[in-house]
């Protein structure tokens, strides 16, 4: 998450946080010595005397994007508002629901997006995953315990700075699909209906296209 953007700082935005950031062909990292570098190369501290912009990490452990444009297709507006009652529905029922104001570590968040291209493919779902959902409490247990190494501390905090391990983009999707998305792609990232899948990635297994 990036805070404090405006229109004047939109260069900012792409020069310090897009253009550095880690990518779909990013590999996870194993080892948690290279946790600690910034993905742009440049420390926090000096970032402060180059723009006032300022990022922390998604404390989601994944997010479900829903086209909504309206405007550009009729279909998104009319079938986004659906999937978000749903998938908020069902995400309850697991205690993983967040709404755009609750920030605690963990849990799913569902957003509205613009236009993604493809009006044949509405409804579009664009879901991005973390590898781990129980990460933040490794960083809670390696803050209170007393035994807890170096190594198991970077390997937390690597854990929280590693970002989304997969990326899922499908079509079509009913409000009658959105519990098995829930239960088998957010928990357990596996893809329910082959056919429903216009892209993805996976940094864990290195694969870039579906």
């Amino acid at each position: 998450i990036v805070d404090h953007v405006t229109p004047a700082l939109a260069p900012d935005l792409i020069k310090y946080f897009v253009n550095p950031s880690i990518t779909t062909t990013t590999p996870l990292r194993s080892n948690p010595s290279t946790a600690a570098i910034p993905a742009n190369g440049v420390s926090e501290q000096d970032l402060s005397s180059l723009t006032p912009l300022r990022s922390r990490p998604l404390p989601h452990a994944a997010v479900i994007l829903l086209c909504s444009q309206k405007t550009r297709d009729a279909r998104c507006g009319q079938s986004a508002p659906l999937l978000k009652r749903e998938f908020e529905r069902h995400l309850r029922t697991h205690g993983l629901y967040r709404d755009a104001h609750d920030e605690r570590p963990g849990g799913v968040a569902v957003h509205f997006i613009s236009h993604v291209g493809g009006h044949k493919y509405s409804a579009n779902v664009i879901i991005y995953r973390r590898r781990d959902f129980d990460w933040h409490k490794k960083i809670v247990s390696s803050s209170t315990a007393t035994a807890t190494t170096e190594e198991e501390k970077a390997r937390a905090q690597q854990s929280q700075d590693e970002g989304a391990a997969q990326g899922i983009w499908l079509a079509r999707v009913r409000p009658e699909e959105c519990e098995n998305i829930v239960k088998f792609t957010i928990l357990q990232g596996k893809l329910v209906k082959p056919d429903q899948l216009r892209g993805g990635f996976d940094r864990e297994k290195g694969l870039v296209s579906w």
